[in-house]
C-alpha cells in the first residue's frame, strides 16, 4: 500500500563516513544528524522499531550505532530520559502515530524535569504530505504529531526541505543541550537519504559580559557580606547544567551550610562537610526546615521553584531574604535581572570568593542529625525503615539510586547517595525500572538501584526483560504493599486504590531475572547480600504493610489529604 513499509535496502545510505569527518562537502541528511548526536557524546540510543523509522535504523546500523529496543515506547523515554541527566544528551527513536503519540507523557516529564531528550520520529513521505492524512498510523492530519510534540518540547522541526535540513537538524539538537529540555524532530522517510551541502562550522562569536552582570554580581557580594546566617538551596540545574563543580568550589570558599531540593537531591555532594539535608517545605526533615527558614539569606542556585520543589508551596523562602538564580530568572529581594546566563553568574561567583570582595569570607555550618525512621520493634516484619536503613549501609560509589513515583521517592530522600534520578516534579509512575536501566547504559560504572512501589511496577517492570538481554544488572527493591499507598493516604480507603498482589518473583524469573520475596528485615538484608554478587537483574519483593509509609509521605499526605476532604466537602 502507499505509505506502507519501505525495504531497508532502499533506504539506508549506501556508504557512511566515520563521524567527525566534517571536511567533507557533502552527506546525506541522516548521517548528519547522527554525527551531531554522537559528537554530543551519545553511544547509542532508545526505540522500538516501526516502519516509518526504519530508515534512521538502517542509517545507524551501517554506522555502527545502536538502539536499546524496548517493550513500549513509555519507557523508551524514561531511559532515554535518565540516560540525557548523565550524559546531557539521549536519543529515543519512534515511529510516527502510534509510536510518537505514545511516548509524549515520557517527553512531557523530561520537559518539566528539564532533561535533554531528543525525540526522533519517522513520517509518511513527502509525496504523500499534499493528500489527505488517510495512511496508516495518521490521525487528524500530517501536522498532528508535531502539533502535539511542540507542546512538549523546547525546539521542534520537521525537515521535509533539504536545503535547509542541516540547519533545522542543528538547531534543535544545540537548543536541547543548551536549554535542557526536550526536542523533537521529525523526518520523513524519503528525506533521511537526500544528499546535502554540509553547512560551514563557523564558531560562534564570544558574547561580552551580559548587561546588569557587574550590578547583580555586586548586589549578591554585598548581601553575603552582611549575612549572618546563610544557607545555599541547591537545585537540579546545577546537576543538568554540569556546575557541580563550580557550586562545590564556592561553598568551600565561603564554608556555607547547603542544602538541595527534591528535585536536586545530589546535585551537590551528600558526602560533603557542608551538606545539611534536603529541603521539602513542611514535608521535608523538621529539623531542616527549621534552620532553613530561620537563616538571614538563602542563596538558591538552580532551583526553579514550583510546587513540588516547595513542597506544594508550604517552603517559607521570602522574597527579601532570597537570592534565585536558576537558567530562566535572576531575582535579587525585589530585584530582577533579565538576560543574566547561570553559568557565567556562577563562574564571577567563584571568582568572588577566591580573588574578589567575598574573599575570605566564612561562614558556620551547623550540625543537624539526620531524621530517623522509626524502626518496627517486633523484628520479624519488614517495615520501610528498616529497608532504608539497611540500604543506609549498603550504599556506596558502586551505586547510584534511582527512583519511581510513590513512597519509594519520599522514603528514598532519606538515602545517603551521591547519585539519585527520580521524577519528583512531573510525579509520572512508571519511571524507575527503565530510568535505572538507562542510567546503567549512560553510566556502566554504577550499578542502578532501583526503588519503585508495586503501582508503578506493573506499569513498566516487563522493562527487566530489556535488562537481561542486555546483560546487565540492576537491582530492583519493590514497595510492595498492594495499593496505590499514596493516594490512598491522601484520600481514604478506597477499593481503586487497590492492586493484585502479583507473583513478582515469579514474573522475574519469566523476564530473565531473579527474584526473591522478602518479609523480615533479615530477609531483606541477605537478599541485598546475594543481589551484590547477582551478575544480572535481581527484583527483591519486599512486602509491606499497606500502613507503612515514610516520615516524609506521612506529612505530605496528611496535608494534601486535609485539602481534598475540605474541597470535597
Amino acid at each position: 500500500m502507499d505509505g506502507g513499509l519501505t525495504s531497508n535496502a532502499d533506504l539506508a545510505p549506501d556508504h557512511c563516513q566515520p563521524f567527525g569527518q566534517l571536511f567533507m562537502t557533502k552527506t546525506k541528511v541522516g548521517h548528519f544528524m547522527l554525527d551531531r548526536i554522537k559528537e554530543a557524546g551519545v553511544d547509542l540510543t532508545f526505540g522500538i522499531p516501526g516502519d516509518y523509522v526504519l530508515p534512521v535504523y538502517a542509517a545507524q546500523e551501517r554506522c555502527g550505532f545502536k538502539t536499546v529496543v524496548m517493550t513500549h515506547e513509555p519507557s523508551v523515554g524514561f531511559a532515554a530520559d535518565a540516560y540525557a541527566r548523565i550524559k546531557g544528551l539521549g536519543v529515543a527513536l519512534v515511529t510516527y502515530g502510534a509510536g510518537g503519540l505514545n511516548i509524549i507523557n515520557s517527553v512531557a516529564l523530561a520537559y518539566a524535569e528539564e532533561s535533554p531528550l531528543l525525540v526522533i520520529s519517522g513520517s509518511p513521505d513527502t509525496k504523500f504530505r499534499s493528500q489527505k492524512a488517510e495512511l496508516h498510523h495518521c490521525v487528524k492530519s500530517f501536522e498532528s504529531q508535531l502539533k502535539v510534540m511542540a507542546e512538549v518540547t523546547e525546539s521542534h522541526a520537521l525537515i521535509t526541505n533539504p536545503k535547509t535540513a542541516c540547519e533545522e537538524i542543528d538547531r534543535v539538537i544545540t537548543t536541547t543541550r543548551k536549554r535542557s529540555r526536550p526536542g523533537y524532530l521529525e523526518l520523513p522517510r524519503d528525506i533521511l537519504n537526500i544528499e546535502v551541502e554540509i553547512p560551514s562550522r563557523i564558531p560562534g562569536a564570544v558574547g561580552g559580559e551580559p548587561r546588569g552582570l557587574s550590578e547583580a554580581i555586586a548586589e549578591i557580594e554585598a548581601r553575603l557580606g552582611t549575612a549572618k546566617q546563610p544557607v545555599l538551596l541547591a537545585g537540579a540545574q546545577i546537576h543538568r547544567f554540569k556546575t557541580i563543580d563550580k557550586v562545590v568550589g564556592l561553598v568551600n570558599n565561603l564554608n556555607i551550610p547547603v542544602v538541595t531540593s527534591i528535585l536536586g537531591k545530589t546535585a551537590f555532594p551528600e558526602s560533603h562537610p557542608n551538606f545539611i539535608g534536603s529541603y521539602f517545605g513542611k514535608f521535608g526533615d523538621p529539623k531542616v526546615r527549621e534552620y532553613v527558614e530561620s537563616c538571614d539569606l538563602i542563596l538558591c542556585l538552580g532551583a526553579v521553584l514550583t510546587e513540588m520543589e516547595t513542597g506544594g508551596y508550604s517552603a517559607s523562602l521570602p522574597q527579601d531574604k532570597l537570592i534565585l538564580a536558576n537558567s530562566h530568572e535572576l531575582t535579587i529581594g525585589q530585584h530582577s535581572y533579565p538576560y543574566i546566563d547561570f553559568v557565567m553568574l556562577l563562574d564571577k561567583l567563584l571568582k568572588s570568593t577566591t580573588s574578589g570582595a567575598l574573599k575570605g569570607k566564612k561562614f558556620a555550618v551547623p550540625s543537624l542529625p539526620a531524621e530517623k525512621f522509626d524502626l518496627e520493634p517486633n523484628q520479624k516484619a519488614l517495615s520501610v525503615g528498616a529497608m532504608m536503613d539497611t540500604l543506609n549501609k549498603m550504599l556506596d560509589e558502586r551505586y547510584r539510586v534511582v527512583t519511581d513515583l510513590g513512597d519509594c521517592l519520599y522514603a528514598g530522600m532519606g538515602l545517603k547517595t551521591d547519585q539519585f534520578i527520580a521524577p519528583g516534579n512531573y510525579s509520572s509512575m512508571g519511571f524507575g525500572v527503565p530510568a535505572g536501566i538507562g542510567a546503567q547504559l549512560a553510566d556502566p560504572k554504577r550499578r542502578s538501584l532501583i526503588l519503585a512501589g508495586d503501582g508503578g511496577f506493573q506499569m513498566t517492570g516487563n522493562e527487566l526483560t530489556t535488562a537481561a538481554k542486555l546483560g546487565i544488572n540492576p537491582i530492583v527493591v519493590l514497595f510492595d504493599n498492594a495499593s496505590y499507598a499514596m493516594m490512598r493516604f491522601i484520600d481514604q480507603k478506597k477499593d481503586y486504590y487497590e492492586l493484585n498482589r502479583w507473583d513478582y518473583v515469579g514474573v522475574a524469573k519469566a523476564l530473565g531475572a531473579t527474584g526473591v520475596k522478602v518479609t523480615t528485615k533479615h530477609e531483606f538484608q541477605e537478599a541485598l547480600k546475594s543481589a551484590e554478587s547477582c551478575t544480572g537483574p535481581m527484583l527483591i519483593d519486599c512486602i509491606i504493610s499497606e500502613t507503612d509509609i515514610s516520615p516524609t509521605l506521612k506529612r505530605l499526605t496528611d496535608h494534601f489529604g486535609q485539602k481534598l476532604r475540605a474541597t470535597a466537602n
